[in-house]
């Protein structure tokens, strides 16, 4: 009985001293419609953001610099129209990875980089945490 009662309390401590796992990493979509919502990523996410546009007009997607460095663009957004037509609307995707720990905002303004004073004509924003 003594035996049986170290090896199981052997297992327990061996099992109590082995380093947690972190979390799986995984692709987190958001949508225009996420504008406003509060997420919690995993370092290691990779983040999709696809907002509606119009090419032809002169708008873009611009993202802000995330402070503290916890979610980085990368590359150069990507633009999936909905159809061949010159000017058609569609999609202006984004990706990010989450690489450190912290919280912040994300955010995403559509406008004409040339027109520096005039407000942007939308808004998109979200609030992330990386525990």
């Amino acid at each position: 009985m003594r035996i049986r009662l170290r090896f199981l309390l052997l297992l327990v401590a061996l099992a109590l001293s082995m380093p947690t796992r972190p979390a799986h990493a995984s692709a987190i979509f958001i949508s225009a419609d996420d504008n406003g919502h509060e997420f919690t990523f995993v370092r290691g996410d990779a983040v999709e953001i696809s907002l509606p546009a119009t090419s032809g007009t002169g708008y873009t997607w611009q993202a802000e610099p995330v402070a503290g460095g916890s979610v980085k663009q990368m590359g150069e957004p990507e633009f999936r129209r909905d159809s061949a037509m010159p000017g058609a609307s569609g999609l202006e995707v984004f990706h990010f990875a989450v690489g450190a720990s912290g919280s912040g905002t994300l955010e995403l303004r559509y406008l004409r980089p040339w027109e520096k004073s005039a407000p942007a004509a939308h808004v998109f924003k979200i609030k992330f945490t990386v525990p």
